[in-house]
C-alpha cells in the first residue's frame, strides 16, 4: 500500500476517534449539568470518568485495528503514539474552548487528526525527519498557547 495513502486513512481515523472523543465529552458534560442541577452541595457523578475511559478504551481499539490495516505499523508502538498524541491535542483543546466543552468544529477535529498522521508519517523512514520535526512543533506551539491562555485568564 502506498505510504501516502496510510497517512491519509491514519488522518481519517483520527477524525473519526477525535470525533467520538469530543461526542463522549460533551455527553458527559449535559449529563454532570443535568444531574447536578439541583443539588446545593458538592455534586459529584461518574459522568466525566465514564466519559473518559470510554474514549480511551474505543480510541485504543479503533487505533490498534485500523492503523496496522493503513500499513502503518509496529501496531504497540503507532497505537501508543497515535493515542498519546491525541491525548494530549485533546488537554491543550479543552481549555482554549470559549465554553465548558470543546465543539466538534472543523479546527478541533483536525487538531485531532494530526497526532494519528504524523504518527504515519514518522514510520515512514524517509519522512521520519520530517515528521518528528512536526510533532516537536506542535507539542512546542501548544505549550507556548497553553501558557499565554493561562496568563491571560
Amino acid at each position: 500500500m502506498n505510504k501516502a495513502y496510510g497517512v491519509l486513512g491514519s488522518a481519517l481515523t483520527g477524525v473519526l476517534t477525535g470525533w467520538l472523543a469530543l461526542g463522549l465529552w460533551q455527553w458527559a458534560d449535559a449529563e454532570d449539568k443535568r444531574t447536578c442541577a439541583d443539588s446545593t452541595s458538592v455534586c459529584l457523578t461518574p459522568y466525566p470518568l465514564t466519559g473518559v475511559l470510554s474514549w480511551a478504551v474505543l480510541a485504543v481499539i479503533v487505533f490498534a485495528i485500523a492503523l496496522p490495516l493503513l500499513g502503518v505499523r509496529p501496531r504497540k508502538a503507532v497505537t501508543t503514539a497515535a493515542f498519546g498524541l491525541q491525548a494530549y491535542a485533546i488537554a491543550i483543546i479543552g481549555p482554549l474552548a470559549p465554553r465548558d466543552v470543546p465543539d466538534t468544529n472543523a479546527v478541533n477535529l483536525i487538531a485531532l487528526a494530526l497526532g494519528p498522521a504524523l504518527v504515519a508519517v514518522c514510520t515512514v523512514p524517509a519522512w521520519r525527519r520530517a515528521g518528528l520535526i512536526a510533532i516537536g512543533v506542535l507539542v512546542a506551539a501548544a505549550f507556548i498557547t497553553l501558557g499565554i491562555v493561562r496568563d491571560m485568564f
